[in-house]
C-alpha cells in the first residue's frame, strides 16, 4: 500500500460497494459512474489531492438534519474518517454510504468516527439517510469549498454534463448553484491533531477505509500486524 495515496484495495475486509449492494441500480447509471471515474482519472485529479502527513483543513458543515458539525470538535475526541462522494444519486457512492453504515460498529470499536460529505443540498442526503435508515452523519458541502480545500474538485466537462442530463441528473439543481463541479471520491483518516494518516483518493480506492487500516493509522504502523 502506498502510504500517501492508495489506488488499490488493501488486504482484509474493506468498506466496499459489493455486487450485492449495487444490484438495485440501473446498468446505465453504473456505466455513467464509470465514465465519470475515467474522466477524473484522466484529468489528473488524484494527483492534486491532499496526501498523507499533510494537515487537513478544518470545516463546519450542516448535517442532513440541519445541525452544524465541526471537524475540529470531532477530531478532538476521536480520529476521524472522512469520505467524499459525488452524491447519493451515484450507484457507487450510495452503495459506499450503506457499506460505511454497516461498518460503523467496527469503526467505533477502534475509537474512531466516520462522516460522509456530499455536494448535495440538505433535503437530498436527509431523504437518503431516512430511506436507508443509516446511522451515519452525512454533511452537505454547500459551496464545494471543503472539497476544493482537499484538492478534490474539478469542473464537469461538456460531454459528462450531457450524459448526466440524459440520465436525469441536473447538478445545478442537486447542488443549489449553477456551476457544474464534482469532487473525486476519497476517504481520509485524520488523527486528533488533524494530520492525514491515510489518504485513499479515486473512485477505485474510496473503499480503502477498514478497521485494520484505522488501527494501523492510529499506531503509526504501515498496515495490519500478521497473526501469529
Amino acid at each position: 500500500m502506498d502510504d500517501e495515496v492508495s489506488r488499490g484495495r488493501p488486504e482484509s475486509a474493506p468498506i466496499e460497494a459489493s455486487a450485492e449492494t449495487l444490484s438495485g441500480f440501473r446498468a446505465l447509471d453504473i456505466r455513467t459512474d464509470r465514465l465519470i471515474s475515467s474522466w477524473l482519472r484522466e484529468a489528473g485529479v488524484p494527483g492534486r489531492a491532499l496526501k498523507a502527513n499533510e494537515p487537513a483543513p478544518d470545516f463546519l458543515l450542516p448535517e442532513a438534519n440541519g445541525t452544524l458539525v465541526s471537524s475540529f470538535e470531532l477530531r478532538q475526541t476521536a480520529p476521524l474518517i472522512v469520505t467524499f462522494i459525488y452524491g447519493t444519486w451515484s450507484p457507487l457512492c450510495a452503495a459506499v454510504l450503506r457499506a460505511i453504515h454497516g461498518a460503523t460498529f467496527g469503526i467505533r470499536a477502534v475509537g474512531a468516527r466516520a462522516i460522509a460529505i456530499t455536494p448535495e443540498t440538505g433535503h437530498l442526503p436527509r431523504n437518503f439517510k431516512r430511506a436507508h435508515q443509516l446511522d451515519l452523519e452525512i454533511l452537505s458541502d454547500l459551496d464545494l469549498g471543503v472539497s476544493l480545500s482537499f484538492g478534490l474538485l474539478s469542473v464537469v466537462p461538456a460531454h459528462i454534463k450531457r450524459r448526466l442530463l440524459r440520465r436525469g441528473f441536473d447538478l445545478s439543481a442537486l447542488h443549489g448553484f449553477s456551476f457544474w463541479m464534482l469532487p473525486i471520491p476519497a476517504t481520509y483518516v485524520l488523527d486528533q491533531r488533524g494530520i492525514i494518516r491515510r489518504a485513499f483518493v479515486g473512485p477505485d480506492s474510496i473503499t480503502g477505509a477498514t478497521t485494520e487500516t484505522v488501527l494501523a493509522a492510529l499506531s503509526g504502523s504501515d498496515g495490519p500486524k500478521p497473526r501469529p
